[in-house]
Formats: C-alpha cells, sequence, structure tokens
C-alpha cells in the first residue's frame, strides 16, 4: 500500500479544515437568519393595530425594514459574494432611509383617523394575509450551503411582503405621505428583486455537496 506524501495530507487535512469552517459559518448564518425572521414576525403579529391604515402600514413597514436591515447586517457578516455584498448594502441602506421617513410621518401624524369598524376588518386581513405569504414564501426557501444565495432567496420573499403591503396601503391609505412612501417602497424593491434574481441566476445555486445547479 502507497503511503501518503506528507504535503499531500497537509493539503488535504487544510482542505477539510476550511470545509469544516464555511460548513459552520453557513449554520451561523442559517441560525442568526432564523432568529431574525422569528423575532420580527413575533412583533409584527403582536403590534397594536389602530384601524389608521397610514399609522399602521408605517409602524409595520417600519418593523419589515429593521428586519431587513438585520438580515443585510447577516449577509454582509458571512457573504462572500462582492455582488452578493453589494445588494445587501444597498438594501441596508435603502430601508434605514425609508424607516426614517416614515418615523418622521408618524411623528407628524400622532392621532389616529380609524376606517369604518367593517373596512377595518378587511383592512386588517388584507395585511395579515400578506405577512403569511411573506413568511411562506420564507418557510419554501431551499436552504444551500451558499449564505449568498440563501440570503438573495429570503431577500426576494422579504421585498415581496413589503410589495404586498405597500399594495394595500395604497389601496386603503389617504395620507399623502404614507402614500408616497409606499410607491417608493414599490419602485425601489421591485428593482432590488430583479437585481437579486439576476445575482441568482448568474452566481448559481449550490446543492449540499458544493457543486452549483
Amino acid at each position: 500500500m502507497d503511503s501518503v506524501a506528507p504535503d499531500s495530507a497537509l493539503q488535504a487535512s487544510g482542505e477539510q479544515a476550511a470545509k469544516s469552517a464555511t460548513s459552520q459559518a453557513d449554520q451561523e448564518f442559517d441560525r442568526e437568519m432564523q432568529q431574525v425572521i422569528n423575532s420580527m414576525m413575533q412583533q409584527m403579529n403582536q403590534m397594536e393595530m389602530t384601524c389608521d391604515p397610514d399609522i399602521d402600514f408605517s409602524n409595520m413597514m417600519i418593523m419589515h425594514h429593521e428586519m431587513g436591515i438585520r438580515m443585510a447586517d447577516i449577509e454582509l457578516a458571512y457573504g462572500h459574494e462582492p455582488r452578493g455584498l453589494e445588494l445587501a448594502a444597498q438594501t441596508k441602506e435603502a430601508n434605514q432611509a425609508s424607516k426614517e421617513r416614515l418615523q418622521a410621518f408618524l411623528a407628524s401624524h400622532p392621532t389616529p383617523e380609524p376606517l369604518s369598524k367593517e373596512d377595518c376588518k378587511l383592512f386588517m386581513m388584507e395585511m395579515k394575509k400578506d405577512m403569511q405569504r411573506m413568511m411562506q414564501c420564507m418557510r419554501q426557501v431551499r436552504d444551500t450551503p451558499d449564505p449568498d444565495i440563501d440570503f438573495a432567496n429570503l431577500m426576494i420573499c422579504h421585498h415581496q411582503g413589503a410589495l404586498a403591503m405597500s399594495n394595500t396601503e395604497l389601496k386603503w391609505g389617504d395620507d399623502a405621505p404614507a402614500l408616497e412612501e409606499a410607491e417608493l417602497i414599490i419602485e425601489e424593491q421591485a428593482q432590488e428583486v430583479i437585481e437579486l434574481s439576476e445575482f441568482i441566476n448568474a452566481h448559481g445555486v449550490p446543492t449540499k455537496k458544493g457543486e452549483s445547479l
């Protein structure tokens, strides 16, 4: 039986250590991402609604943006693809800017102007469906060994939730600043969905064996 050359053994040991470190980092990425998703959805589900669509949309979207910012931070910590990191930084900046505009709106619009009881019920049902669809989309994202791809797929679901909530605001809201913010979110995040999808297509989706589909 031939003996393994020392250099070959060292190389194999180094490659195994690198794979182990990569796997551990991916597990940490998955754990932190799931914590953020669970925490934010719990907060959104527990939010006290006013039945003023502009106020409720703004409060929910602020929480939604905070979730997006934290997701982007996780990608920036664990991702390695330059384009994936660029998209995370872009998302973080846009979400932070929108969050600040919504906070300014809420400060200038402190008193709720509720819908009628029947319209309130319909509005709340639509918002709840928007969140449920987003969570369903996130649960269906197939886990891969690549944080960049997982981030992109999860962020697409996150953005789709924002698009749905913004369209619900456009249907029920009546305050110009909130409506304008909803339109801006639709414009920006629809474009980001396209860019994230292009990144996934260009990068390829890895299998558990580290191969790309």
